[in-house]
């Protein structure tokens, strides 16, 4: 992490690579995070050397993650997905990679010299996904959790809706089903925006909603110049009973003048919540 990334950031001391891992494995060891039964991470740099052992012998839970590619640019981090190896069995694993969203593109328009070429590049900005088949032992129900970090420009918009919809796309061809999915991420776009209507609008529901106000929690996101939501936990309809319980987010006078700060490792504010399942038709 970049310090001249987060100027607002005081001490600097925070920012320093030993600090913010032990805050960010205390989280997730110690307190109500550390309870969860799946997990979602995005921006996971260096995890074969400080997050593989942790989560597998630490945690005690199982993992898998998902490497950016590098056609844009040499960045190494990626997205994982985390289970409770007692309550979970894996069946399977994917790893989506966006650029291949080119493949899907209309690129009929040749009058223009070169427009194939530099619409691809548009779209290739390395973005992935890591997907993992769990069966709940409890239940016998196989549940696909999918952690993604879409692009971060808001001027490129349509780049990422593409990668959303190429998401949902490969997400359903590979489990064969449109039902009991779970996709939690850094979405990088409002609630009033296209990615967040075309989930919307494709049967998911956001789990972070509430019934009552109709509203995502109030940001997810702090800076001195940006304070919204963007990040959101997504599932298919209809095999969810309720949502029992939802995580708040931290008090804005606590947060200093944004993220990351004292008691906040991360530049985004954690999501999460509590689901309890439908009783299968017992005919």
């Amino acid at each position: 992490m970049k310090s001249e990334w987060f100027s607002w950031t005081k001490p600097k001391s925070l920012l320093k690579w030993k600090t913010r891992r032990e805050h960010l494995r205390r989280r997730l060891r110690d307190d109500e995070l550390g309870k969860v039964d799946v997990f979602c991470l995005q921006e996971v740099d260096e995890f074969e050397n400080e997050w593989k052992e942790f989560i597998e012998n630490e945690l005690n839970m199982g993992v898998f993650y998902k490497r950016r590619t590098q056609k844009s640019n040499n960045k190494k981090d990626g997205s994982l997905v985390c289970w409770n190896k007692t309550k979970f069995e894996l069946l399977d694993t994917l790893g989506v990679e966006f650029n291949e969203v080119t493949k899907t593109l209309d690129l009929d328009i040749k009058e223009v010299e070169g427009f194939e070429e530099e619409e691809k590049r548009e779209h290739e900005r390395d973005c992935v996904a890591a997907c993992v088949m769990l069966l709940h032992k409890a239940s016998n129900v196989p549940i696909t959790c999918v952690s993604t970090h879409l692009y971060w420009d808001p001027a490129k918009a349509l780049v990422k809706l593409k990668q959303a919809e190429y998401l949902r796309e490969e997400i359903e061809r590979w489990s064969q089903t449109k039902g009991n999915i779970l996709i939690g991420g850094d979405f990088n776009s409002l609630a009033t925006s296209d990615v967040y209507k075309s989930m919307v609008e494709n049967d998911y529901v956001s789990l972070m909603r509430d019934n009552e106000t109709g509203r995502e929690p109030e940001y997810t996101n702090v800076t001195p110049s940006f304070t919204e939501t963007i990040d959101y936990i997504f599932s298919s309809k209809n095999w969810i009973e309720k949502v029992t319980h939802r995580g708040k987010v931290k008090n804005r006078d606590l947060l200093f003048d944004g993220c990351p700060c004292e008691g906040e490792p991360s530049d985004h504010l954690p999501i999460y919540c509590d689901i309890e399942l439908k009783k299968a038709d017992a005919n």
